[in-house]
C-alpha cells in the first residue's frame, strides 16, 4: 500500500535536501551563492544548518518561506528508509535525484488535498481522489517517480478540475 505523503515539510525528519538541491545564486531571501547540488554553506559537518534559529537575521528568509510539501521527510524517511547521506555520504546524489524527482508529486499531492475543499461535482471528487491514490503510488517508490509521463498526466487531469471548477465559479 502506498505510503500517504504529508503535505506540509518537517525539517526536524529531513537530510537538509533542499539546502543542497537547489542553487541560491542571487535569489531574493538567500544570502549565500551556490550551485544546485552543492551544500548551503550553512550547513555544519554534521549536514545541520548552524544558522537556523538566525535564518531571517542572516538573509535567509527564502529559507523560512520554502515549502517542499512534504517531500524531503518522505525521500528520507520512506524512500531511503530512515538512512541518510549524513551516516552515509554516497547517498548525497541519489537522496537530492530523488528529492528532485518527488517535489512535482508533492506538489500535486498538496494540490488534491486543496482541490477536496472545492465544490466539485461527484465525478470531479471521484476523479481527484483517484489522482491523489495514483499520485501516491508514484511517491512509493524511486523507481515510480521516474515516470515523468504519468506524473504530467495527472497534473494534466488535476489542472482540468481546476479549469472546470473556476468556469463554473464565474458563470
Amino acid at each position: 500500500m502506498a505510503q500517504i505523503l504529508q503535505t506540509r515539510s518537517d525539517c526536524s525528519r529531513c537530510a537538509a535536501l533542499c539546502c543542497i538541491a537547489y542553487p541560491a545564486d542571487k535569489m531574493p531571501g538567500f544570502s549565500a551563492s551556490k550551485e544546485a547540488g552543492e551544500p548551503c554553506p550553512n550547513l555544519d559537518a554534521c549536514g545541520l544548518c548552524r544558522i537556523y534559529e538566525r535564518r531571517a537575521e542572516e538573509g535567509f528568509s527564502g529559507c523560512i518561506a520554502f515549502e517542499c510539501f512534504g517531500a524531503g521527510q518522505h525521500v528520507v524517511q520512506h524512500l531511503f528508509e530512515g538512512r541518510d547521506w549524513r551516516e552515509d555520504p554516497a547517498l548525497l546524489r541519489p537522496m537530492v535525484d530523488t528529492f528532485l524527482a518527488m517535489r512535482p508529486v508533492s506538489d500535486l499531492l498538496f494540490l488534491v488535498r486543496h482541490a477536496g475543499t472545492l465544490d466539485l461535482t461527484e465525478n470531479e471528487a471521484e476523479d481527484v481522489s483517484r489522482i491523489g491514490l495514483e499520485l501516491a503510488e508514484i511517491a512509493s517508490s524511486r523507481e515510480k517517480l521516474g515516470d515523468a509521463a504519468a506524473i504530467a498526466r495527472l497534473e494534466r487531469r488535476l489542472r482540468e478540475v481546476f479549469a472546470d471548477v473556476g468556469r463554473r465559479a464565474k458563470t
